[in-house]
This record gives structure tokens, sequence and C-alpha cells, in this order.
């Protein structure tokens, strides 16, 4: 029988990016070539995300999920509108149509070491949720993160429904 997990429950931010578009985009290149690219997200959605005071839970893909604490949601916004704006230039870069797709969610989730390695990770409703707010390009927040902007931040996002989520409708 393996040993219990010892999870901590704990309100947190989810942030989940990937590239948008990134099949399309990268069908083209040389494999060492999108072994180039796909280091050059990991590292920039790194760096930004701990300069902005979040941790990296996972790179998947093309993918990223990160967390912050609760109280953080505007840097994690903050650690988002950033990293559009790296990967959009990592793109022109590399000559590939990059854009990033973003979500972000607010919930309780267990956090732990999990697996034989005891990697840190989140698991629970809050993480599917915050996978499944949408896909593409574009950056999308639940309802508890919209709760938590300030009145003259709420102006550029659109609520759409079921589940509500909200849109950047900016630059």
């Amino acid at each position: 029988m393996p040993a219990p997990v010892r999870a901590r429950e704990r309100q947190l931010v989810l942030v989940m990016v990937d590239l948008a578009r990134f099949t399309h985009a990268v069908a083209g290149l040389e494999l060492q070539d999108l072994a180039s690219l796909v280091d050059a997200f990991y590292r920039a959605a790194g760096e930004v995300i701990a300069e902005h005071g979040g941790r990296v839970v996972k790179f998947v893909g093309d993918g990223c999920l990160a967390v912050f604490e609760a109280d953080h949601a505007l840097d994690a916004l903050g650690a988002v509108e950033e990293l559009r704006v790296r990967v959009r230039e990592l793109g022109e870069t590399e000559a590939v149509a990059l854009d990033l797709g973003a979500n972000v969610h607010l919930s309780t989730v267990a956090e732990g070491e999990f697996g034989l390695d005891a990697d840190y990770d989140v698991v629970g409703m809050g993480v599917v949720h915050a996978f499944r707010m949408g896909s593409g390009a574009g950056i999308r927040i639940s309802e508890p993160v919209y709760r938590r902007l300030p009145s003259d931040r709420r102006s550029p996002w659109h609520k759409r429904q079921p589940p509500a989520t909200y849109t950047w409708e900016g630059s």
C-alpha cells in the first residue's frame, strides 16, 4: 500500500498558459528548432512568473501551470500580460506566429509532493476548472479573480457564460 500523501488545502491563484495555435505555427520547423523554441518559452515563462511572485508547478508540451498566493491575483495577471508580450516577441524573432492563451482562476486546491520523486503539484477541481475555462489566444479570468480586481481594472473585461469568465478586450 502506498504511503499516504501529505497534501495541504490552500486557496491559490492558478495560471494555465500555453502557446496558442502552436501546432500550426511550428508545423514546418526542424526538430532542433522546435526544441529551442519550447526552451525559450519555458525560460521566459519561468522568469516572468518568478519575477511576479509566482511559482511554476510544471511545464507540459507548450503549456505551463503556475500558482500565486490567493491575495496576488493582480500579480498573476501582470505576469500573464508580460508573458504575452514576450511570447509575441519570441514569435517575431523566430518567424513563427505565436500568441499566448491564458486562464487565471482562484480556487482551493490540494498542494503537496506527489509521485515517486515527491514533486510539488496542485490537484483538485479548481485545476480542472482553470484548464477548461477556454482555449486559444487571449486572457481569460474566472469570476473569483474578477472580483479581486480594483474597479478601475474591470472595464476591459467582458463576461462570458457559462461558467462566467471574462475575456480581455484590450490591446
